[in-house]
C-alpha cells in the first residue's frame, strides 16, 4: 500500500472506527457444499422508502420486493451517505466515506479523486470471483442505455427542469407509454442477467444489476401507471410554514429548482406522484423476474441477495422535489440482504448506511478488504437484529453540508453555521427544528461533534 494511500485513508477517523469484521454470525461466508457464496445485487436509482415492506407510501404497490424482504434482513433505518448518485455509489462501492472518495458530487471522477481506491466488485474479481456488471451500478451504466420516449413529449412538464425540450432525462418529465415492458432499458437489463443466470459458471460470481428508471423521466408502459388513480392518491404533506423555522441554507435548498411552485402551478402533483410509483412497480416487476430466475436457476441455494437504493427523493415534502438535501426523506432508502439458507425475514431498527455495504459483502463472502473500511459489516445485525448497535450515519452534501443520523435524531448543520435538529420519535416527519431549545443544547453538541471539521477549522 502506498504511503499517501495509507495516510489518505487514516483521515476521517471516526468512520472507521470499530471497522474490524466480524465471522461470528450468520450467512456464513461458505456454502454447506464448501463453495464460496454467489452475490446477486440489485441497486435501484433514486428510489426512496416508497415500498409497501418499509410503508413509505401508502398507495404504492411492490409485491416482489416485500416477497423479497419476507426473506431478508430489512434495514429500516438505512441511510445514504451522499444525497446524490455519483457520490453515493462511489461511497458505497468503494467502501470509502465521501471524505475519503473527494467525490461530492455527479461530475468528480472517483480515479482523479482518490485513484488508490478500489471498488469492492473489483476487489472480488481479483480474488476468484467471477464479476458480472449490468445497468447503472456505478454512475455510469455498466451496460448500453437506450430511453424510450413518445414521439411528443409533455413540454408542460419540462417546464420545470433545465433541459431542452426532447431531451431524454428532463428533471420533472412523466408520461405511460404505449409499449411493452421489454422495450424499456431495465427490462433489458433483467434479460441479459437472466441469461446469465441460465449458464454455466465454474467460479463463484458477482452479479451486479443495476435498475435506473425511477430516475426521471418517469417514462413506462401505461400499464403501471393504471395501477394508480391520481384522483384518490395520497399525496405528501408539505405544511404551509414548514420552512418557518429553517435556517436560510435549508430554505434554499428546499426551494432551490422551484419545482414545487412550477408543477403546483399546473395542477401536476397527483399526477408527479402518479408517475414515480408507476415508475417503482415497473422497477419491481423487474426484479420480480430476476428473483423468479435465480429460484429456478442451479444457483438458487447459494446465492446471497443485495437490494439497496442510492438515496431517497422528495415529491413536495418540505416544497422541495429533488435528492441533494439531508433530510429524511432525501436520505433514507431501501436495504436488505437474503442470507445463503433465509427462509424467514427479520428487521433490523438501528441506523446503517451504504458505508456498510461493501465490508459486509467481504465478510460474508470470506474475501479480505484491500483496506480499512469506512462502515462495518452488518452480518452481526443479521444474526442478532436487535444487539446493542451505536452507530450514528454521516451523510455529507456538497463537502461541507452535514447531517447525522441516531436512532432518536438527525442533527444537519450547514456550511454556513445555520443547524436543524429533529427529533424522530415524536416527529418522524421532522415538521419542527427544535435546535433552538436549550434542554436540547447536549445533544446538539454530541451530534455536531460527531461532523467533520467546519471550513478553514
Amino acid at each position: 500500500m502506498k504511503r499517501d494511500r495509507r495516510s489518505f485513508l487514516q483521515t476521517v477517523a471516526w468512520t472507521t472506527a470499530g471497522a474490524a469484521l466480524t465471522s461470528a454470525c450468520g450467512g456464513g461466508s461458505t456454502s454447506s457444499s464448501g463453495r464460496k457464496p454467489n452475490v446477486l445485487m440489485i441497486p435501484i436509482d433514486d428510489l426512496n422508502d416508497w415500498t409497501g415492506f418499509l410503508q413509505g407510501h401508502p398507495d404504492v404497490k411492490t409485491p416482489n420486493m416485500d416477497r423479497l424482504a419476507a426473506k431478508s434482513t430489512v434495514f429500516r433505518r438505512a441511510y445514504c451517505n451522499a444525497p446524490v448518485c455519483n457520490a453515493s455509489r462511489a461511497s458505497a462501492m468503494s467502501g470509502l466515506s465521501p471524505q475519503q472518495t473527494r467525490v461530492f458530487d455527479n461530475s468528480t471522477s472517483i480515479e482523479n479523486s482518490n485513484p488508490d481506491a478500489v471498488y469492492f466488485p473489483k476487489h472480488l474479481a481479483a480474488n476468484g470471483y467471477e464479476q458480472k456488471l449490468i445497468g447503472k451500478i456505478y454512475h455510469v451504466a455498466s451496460s448500453p442505455v437506450t430511453h424510450v420516449l413518445p414521439a411528443d413529449p409533455p413540454v408542460t412538464n419540462k417546464t420545470c427542469g433545465a433541459t431542452t425540450v426532447g431531451s431524454p432525462q428532463g428533471y420533472f418529465d412523466w408520461a405511460p407509454l404505449d409499449v411493452d415492458d421489454s422495450a424499456i432499458s431495465d427490462a433489458q437489463f433483467v434479460d441479459a442477467a437472466i441469461e446469465y443466470l441460465s449458464g454455466p459458471h465454474d467460479k463463484p460470481f458477482f452479479l451486479g444489476v443495476g435498475l435506473q428508471r425511477t430516475h426521471v423521466a418517469w417514462y413506462v408502459p401505461r400499464k403501471w401507471f393504471d395501477l394508480y388513480d391520481p384522483a384518490t392518491l395520497h399525496i405528501p404533506e408539505a405544511p404551509p410554514g414548514d420552512l418557518d423555522d429553517l435556517p436560510a441554507a435549508g430554505r434554499s435548498i428546499a426551494l432551490q429548482f422551484n419545482f414545487h411552485q412550477c408543477i403546483t402551478n399546473q395542477n401536476l402533483w397527483a399526477s408527479a406522484v402518479q408517475g414515480y410509483l408507476a415508475s417503482i412497480s415497473f422497477a419491481d416487476a423487474q426484479v420480480g423476474r430476476l428473483l423468479d430466475a435465480l429460484e429456478s436457476s442451479e444457483y438458487a441455494d447459494n446465492t446471497i441477495v443485495i437490494l439497496w437504493g442510492d438515496h431517497g427523493f422528495h415529491l413536495g415534502e418540505k416544497f422541495h422535489w429533488h435528492k441533494q438535501a439531508l433530510w429524511e426523506r432525501a436520505t433514507r432508502i431501501p436495504f436488505t440482504i437474503r442470507a445463503i439458507g433465509q427462509a424467514a425475514g427479520n428487521v433490523v431498527d438501528a441506523p446503517v448506511s451504504l458505508l456498510d455495504l461493501a465490508p459486509t459483502v467481504f465478510d460474508l463472502t470470506g474475501v479480505t478488504p484491500p483496506y480499512a473500511q469506512s462502515g462495518r459489516s452488518v452480518r452481526p445485525l443479521m444474526r442478532d437484529p436487535s444487539m446493542a448497535w451505536n452507530h450514528p450515519v454521516l451523510t455529507t452534501k456538497d463537502q461541507h453540508d452535514h447531517a447525522v443520523r441516531t436512532a432518536d435524531w438527525r442533527y444537519i448543520r450547514y456550511r454556513d453555521g445555520g443547524n436543524e435538529l429533529y427529533d424522530e420519535r415524536i416527529d418522524p416527519n421532522e415538521y419542527a427544528n427544535v435546535v433552538a431549545d436549550p434542554a436540547n443544547a447536549e445533544v446538539v453538541a454530541a451530534l455536531d461533534a460527531l461532523m467533520p471539521p467546519r471550513p478553514g477549522s
